[in-house]
């Protein structure tokens, strides 16, 4: 995404001649698209907002169509909004605060199912240092510059002043990558939505079972010509029925030294004396 930046903003004086006034750069935020903090002195002014999102999506702040994804303005006033962002039954709809001077940035990736959606809100907190990270599920691992520092809940000030990659992860969900600027004049406040895998249908395709395996018994050679079929796996038990010697069966169950088979629509035991099991 592109960068941005506060610093080509412009106020309108009171005067009548309409004088125009260049606001100086006081600090920035680089994000997945840059997030930029201005500061003046003897001006009120306005905040900032970008929304981008995946697939692009109309814009909606307080019910009012503002424009569609990629969406940028540093002209919005500055307060809580109800923001948002739709496309073909795919909502993203959330409480947001935009401060004077700052810019706050919402990615999201759009899914009619909210579980897979994923995203990231991102603003600056000024009076405030470090990073702070929030997360939905929480407990999730927070990687810093590929170093772990912990799980979400997560606050640190001990995070040097300058360019960052930030990754989240948690069993089950989408991993979230995206970088930082950090200030020593703001607090970065990171606000992450993982996806469900489930949700997404990622990673969760359930192989199929397999089938077990069916086993034969080859009836061997015996005095008679054929084996007797018992009832039960005993030889005291009476006798269902007989089957040929080189005839295959397919096998229900084992016993010690019998083989439960099915025969003629019948269900009976062979003595595995002269019984054998083939693949």
């Amino acid at each position: 995404m592109p960068g941005i930046t506060l610093n080509a903003k412009r106020l309108k004086t009171n005067t009548g001649n309409n004088l125009k006034i260049l606001l100086n750069v006081s600090c920035y935020m680089l994000i997945v698209a840059s997030l930029s903090a201005c500061s003046a002195v003897g001006f009120s002014k306005p905040a900032a907002l970008q929304v981008t999102s995946k697939p692009e999506a109309s814009v909606f702040l307080d019910g009012k169509h503002i424009g569609k994804t990629p969406f940028y303005s540093d002209q919005l006033r500055a307060g809580e909004f109800t923001l948002k962002v739709t496309v073909s039954g795919a909502d993203y709809v959330d409480k947001i605060t935009l401060s004077q001077g700052t810019l706050a940035a919402v990615n999201r990736e759009l899914n009619s199912n909210y579980l897979a959606q994923g995203g990231e809100n991102l603003s600056l907190v000024s009076g405030q240092k470090g990073l702070f990270i929030i997360s939905f599920p929480s407990e999730a691992d927070v990687t810093i510059d590929g170093s772990y520092v912990g799980k979400t809940p997560l606050l640190t000030q001990e995070i040097e002043e300058g360019d960052h990659k930030i990754l989240l992860a948690k069993e089950g969900y989408i991993e979230r990558e995206f970088a930082i600027k950090s200030s020593t004049k703001y607090q970065v406040l990171a606000e992450v939505t993982l996806a469900s895998q489930i949700a997404k249908g990622v990673g969760t395709v359930a192989k199929e079972p397999q089938k077990p395996q069916t086993q034969h018994v080859l009836i061997l050679s015996t005095p008679q010509g054929f084996l007797r079929v018992r009832q039960e796996p005993s030889l005291s038990v009476a006798e269902i029925g007989q089957v040929n010697s080189g005839e295959e069966y397919e096998i229900i169950q084992e016993a010690k030294e019998w083989f439960q088979i099915n025969f003629d629509n019948k269900i009976g035991w062979v003595s595995a004396v002269y019984a054998q099991k083939v693949e």
